[in-house]
């Protein structure tokens, strides 16, 4: 069984970067595919430095502070796409973005072709199935708005386990 961990909006938090990278490493994650502000050289080379296939979008912030050449150029380990990814992880086609309207858009101009899409933007974690693409928001790594949360997914069966990193030590 492969699983993906998604991870969005960190906004520089460290520490929490910190215990989601714990965790990931704890549940033997396959791969990663980060949706966005990430905000800070640090925490973008805390990433980095994961052992397993990285995969990440720029968030508003991320835009706006860093830019995408300065990031490509420094950060080796990460597939790194400046606003829609696309990637084929355990037979499965995922879309991700940081905006939601953009992943939305992009099942709806390619019916069928996904069956995973992720973003992050708005820090609430959200699960729905829309035109018959599994939709997902992991939450925030960076406790703005809402607790911390990031998500594991199967990647066989496409179930998602909302972790809540409040309740990680």
């Amino acid at each position: 069984m492969s699983k993906l961990a998604v991870i969005s909006d960190i906004h520089d938090n460290a520490p929490n970067l910190e215990k989601t990278i714990g965790v990931i490493n704890k549940e033997q994650v396959d791969y990663v595919i980060c949706t966005g502000d990430v905000q800070s050289m640090e925490c973008w080379q805390m990433l980095n430095k994961l052992s397993m296939p990285i995969y990440a979008v720029l968030g508003n912030v991320d835009h706006d502070i860093l830019g995408y050449e300065q990031l490509s150029s420094v950060l080796k380990n990460i597939n790194l796409s400046p606003d829609l990814g696309e990637v084929e992880l355990g037979n499965q086609k995922i879309i991700f973005s940081h905006y939601p309207d953009i992943v939305k858009r992009a099942i709806i101009n390619n019916l069928g072709k996904y069956s995973l899409a992720l973003h992050g933007h708005t820090h609430k974690p959200w699960e729905e199935n829309f035109n018959n693409t599994k939709l997902l928001n992991s939450g925030n790594v960076g406790n703005f708005r809402f607790s911390p949360t990031f998500a594991i997914i199967n990647l066989e069966t496409l179930k998602a386990k909302l972790i809540l990193l409040d309740e990680i030590q």
